[in-house]
């Protein structure tokens, strides 16, 4: 398997999203309930960690609260669990629900089908997912039914790496204008005509220990997938290359700043085309 650089995810993400909490974040029975549908954030404590106790996605949950940035989450905030489990060990067991099914730690989409006389290449279809071997805990799949025609209104994404700038259009209105900045020699960015593979709210680059916020994959290199990311966490929590936008840092992937990426992120959907060119 090639090695896996600073912007880049691996087929190994997937066991990667399991240590999705901050080095510093509290063990998962740490979380108070208050009844059964609410949840007092704790000390440490981010989202997706909640959703993975709960059974949830990170999505819902915002929804569930209307919260505005889904980083953003207070110790002593009491967050509504809509349609969640106060049980913490909830996500020991399988769980499903209207024809869908919640993925646990340790699942494969070849063992869900399996369990649930579907196919691997059925459940990626309808489901959009694009490599099969990735998928992650807390999303939801659906089971059965025909797989969706992304409505997007005619949404596109085109990256200029020579004006290194990101326009976002819609319906052939631009909606957004951003600063990015693409892979370093050797490393470029590949040109041409992609489309958003993959959604991940926090993705994790186990190579050089740091997060990739708001990560929405657009094309394989072997084993190895390149995306659109906002600028990377370490370990420590500091933001990397935050004075370097403008000009080629990463290796290989497309580097927004923080704001933007999220704004990008809640825009663009699975399957949105993607176009790179000088």
């Amino acid at each position: 398997m090639k090695r896996l650089c600073y912007c880049l995810i691996s087929g190994l993400i997937v066991a990667a999203l399991f240590l999705a909490a901050p080095v510093s974040a509290a063990p998962p029975d740490q979380g108070q309930t208050q009844g059964a549908n609410t949840h007092t954030v704790q000390r440490g404590e981010n989202l997706y960690r909640i959703a993975l106790r709960y059974g949830m996605t990170v999505n819902a949950i915002v929804a569930a609260n209307g919260l505005t940035n889904s980083n953003r989450i207070y110790v002593g905030q009491r967050l509504v669990i809509s349609g969640g489990t106060s049980s913490a060990g909830a996500t020991d067991r399988p769980t499903t629900t209207g024809g869908t099914y919640v993925v646990r730690r340790g699942d494969t989409l070849s063992g869900i089908a399996q369990r649930f006389g579907a196919t691997v290449t059925g459940l990626a279809r309808l489901n959009s997912i694009a490599n099969p071997s990735i998928i992650y805990t807390g999303q939801v799949l659906r089971l059965s039914g025909t797989a969706p025609v992304p409505s997007g209104g005619g949404k596109r994404i085109v990256i200029n790496l020579s004006e290194q700038h990101l326009y976002a259009y819609e319906g052939g209105r631009l909606v957004y204008s951003f600063v990015v900045s693409s892979g370093i020699a050797p490393y470029y960015t590949r040109t041409g005509e992609f489309s958003v593979l993959s959604k991940i709210p926090k993705a994790y680059g186990s190579a050089w220990s740091i997060w990739m916020p708001h990560w929405l994959g657009i094309y394989w290199a072997g084993s190895v997938q390149n995306g659109i990311h906002a600028l990377p966490i370490s370990a420590s929590g500091q933001t990397l290359r935050a004075g370097y936008l403008g000009r080629p840092i990463s290796y290989g992937c497309i580097v927004l700043g923080t704001y933007e990426a999220q704004l990008l992120y809640d825009w663009a959907y699975v399957g949105t085309p993607v176009s790179i060119r000088y």
